[in-house]
């Protein structure tokens, strides 16, 4: 008698449940943690690889419209985390960086951690200068926006709460 290989094993294979598993992020919105992100964690992403290819301004689209925001709100916190993640990639210098989209009250929350603990600075650039907008921008678009440290200790997290 040839035994069935499908009934081999009585146990059904164990199914792993979680906002981390691509299937079940579709279903449900996860909640930022009230004590903020415990950074760094997730995939790493190097800095130079984050501005020329864009791994990050890829996932947040994704995400963003996986989560039923609209074409405008999508295009806005994109514009908002390519100025957050440069931002990021200046203080890193080489170093990784991470990224983060969450929902928080109903509105994208954009977070990017770098190993630098030095603050971006706000500042007048004139017409003709290259640089110096980004911060400008991120306040133009964003509800609210800020600098925290990281709750690791290492570096600091700079965050957007997009409009609802």
């Amino acid at each position: 008698m040839v035994s069935n290989p499908l009934h081999a094993n009585p146990r059904p294979p164990k199914v792993r449940v979680s906002s981390q598993n691509p299937r079940a992020a579709r279903h449900e919105r996860p909640r930022p943690d009230p004590a903020g992100p415990r950074f760094p964690r997730g995939p790493p992403i190097p800095a130079r690889r984050a501005v020329l290819s864009g791994p990050g301004s890829r996932t947040g689209r994704y995400t963003l419209t996986a989560w039923g925001f609209d074409r405008e709100h999508i295009d806005d916190s994109m514009l908002v985390m390519s100025e957050i993640v440069t931002n990021a990639v200046t203080a890193a210098r080489g170093q990784q960086i991470r990224l983060r989209c969450a929902i928080y009250h109903q509105a994208p929350l954009l977070e990017c951690w770098d190993p630098s603990p030095a603050r971006p600075v706000q500042r007048d650039a004139p017409e003709t200068a290259e640089s110096g907008r980004g911060l400008t921008i991120i306040t133009a678009y964003a509800k609210d926006s800020g600098t925290r440290p990281a709750a690791t200790g290492e570096g600091k997290v700079i965050w957007a709460l997009m409009p609802t």
